[in-house]
């Protein structure tokens, strides 16, 4: 008798969660407006959905906007919503088994011996549901653990991707301006070169050559556009604008030297081993609980580990190349100024003309574009460098 009381108390709850089940996935998540997450003040959330992408609000536009993290959480999220439903209506009708139990001693059923063989049935199936409700919740917890590193992972993975296109984006829009005055410079030389062949001081095949130099700075100039604009696409979209957005992109940030002088390689270099996904997924696989297991994966770990020491190294170097780059650019600029000074001096005198001061013009721009790319190439490789020491190494596949 007693087993008939449990396997039919059993059923009854097999039957109320299943037919439970259903409803609560008809319902979904997200199915309410997005409140402002944890840690975030409203000041800020407001700030991230403005209308103008700044390069520190997108680790943030990421994690909260991108559509392909937010189909990764809300994958993983509906696994542990149903397994806490679950949780949940086993917790009720423990309750609810309990209070009946409650009752039965209160009105003096036990004193039956049907009554006590109920009331047995209760407790047993009481204690069975109580131990699988704590596993299900020990499951809750490991799948909610494993949501919130999963999600952080592509969270920085895709947030270091984007930080690579804006910096990309940046540079092609510092080479825009140089190359709409290279076109202005080439059609002015067209021009004078067909005065100079209606006067008869140039042949033909100036013309063509000049004509030739207006085409070239065309096609340039139309490709640095195309560049421009998949970039900006391809940033509207990771950060959860739509692609064809009317958004504005800030500047990369300005680097302080100071972080650079005061960089730790050995320093970052530890904590880029113990930050790093791959090595952490890696430490926790099985080794097969064997002597060659345990020998084979503490060879695997210890050259992942040797690969990001070395790669670690030589992102530091490429560090210091670009700052090295940089300053060259930055004497290089300073020059260039005081010639375009002296250009523009000479033109408002009249002792330059027009192509002549075109072409001082667009050697300015020319140090002046070659500055900021290098100044973009300085900051992508500290960038690529910080990102290592959070776990993220790129040409690792992460």
């Amino acid at each position: 008798m007693r087993k008939k009381g449990y396997l039919s108390v059993c059923m009854a709850v097999t039957l109320a969660l299943s037919a439970a089940l259903p409803v609560y996935g008809a319902a979904g998540p997200g199915q309410t407006g997005i409140s402002i997450p944890e840690g975030l003040t409203e000041e800020k959330w407001n700030k991230l959905q403005d209308q103008t992408i700044e390069f520190d609000e997108l680790s943030d536009r990421v994690r909260y906007f991108n559509s392909d993290l937010q189909n990764i959480a809300d994958s993983a999220g509906n696994e542990k919503n149903n397994q806490q439903y679950v949780y949940d209506e086993m917790k009720i009708y423990i309750r609810d088994l309990n209070d009946n139990a409650k009752s039965m001693e209160e009105s003096g059923a036990l004193s039956s011996e049907k009554g006590q063989e109920d009331y047995k049935d209760l407790k047993i199936t009481v204690m069975i549901l109580e131990k699988g409700a704590d596993t299900l919740n020990k499951v809750i917890k490991r799948i909610d653990s494993g949501i919130n590193k999963n999600v952080d992972r592509y969270s920085k993975t895709f947030s270091s991707a984007v930080s690579q296109i804006m910096i990309g984006y940046n540079s092609a829009l510092a080479n825009q301006e140089m190359l709409q005055k290279m076109l202005d410079v080439s059609k002015a030389g067209y021009e004078a070169q067909s005065i100079s062949f209606q006067q008869g001081m140039a042949t033909e095949a100036d013309v063509l050559a000049a004509n030739k130099g207006v085409l070239a700075a065309q096609a340039s100039l139309e490709q640095i556009d195309n560049t421009i604009d998949g970039l900006k696409r391809s940033l509207c979209l990771m950060t959860g604008y739509s692609a064809d957005a009317e958004v504005q992109i800030g500047a990369v940030p300005q680097l302080d030297p100071s972080l650079i002088s005061s960089l730790n390689l050995e320093a970052d270099t530890a904590k880029a081993v113990g930050n790093n996904y791959d090595l952490i997924e890696k430490r926790r696989s099985a080794s097969g609980q064997t002597t060659t297991g345990v020998k084979n994966k503490e060879a695997g770990l210890s050259e992942e580990e040797q690969n990001i020491t070395v790669t670690m190294q030589a992102y530091y170097q490429g560090i210091l190349q670009a700052k090295s780059a940089y300053d060259a650019a930055c004497t290089a600029y300073d020059k260039a100024v005081l010639e375009k000074d002296k250009a523009d001096r000479s033109y408002q005198l009249g002792m330059v003309s027009r192509l002549g001061h075109l072409q001082a013009q667009m050697a300015f721009l020319q140090a002046e574009g070659a500055k900021q790319s290098a100044y973009n190439t300085l900051y992508q490789a500290y960038d690529t460098y910080q990102w290592a020491v959070n776990g993220i190494i790129a040409d690792s596949g992460q």
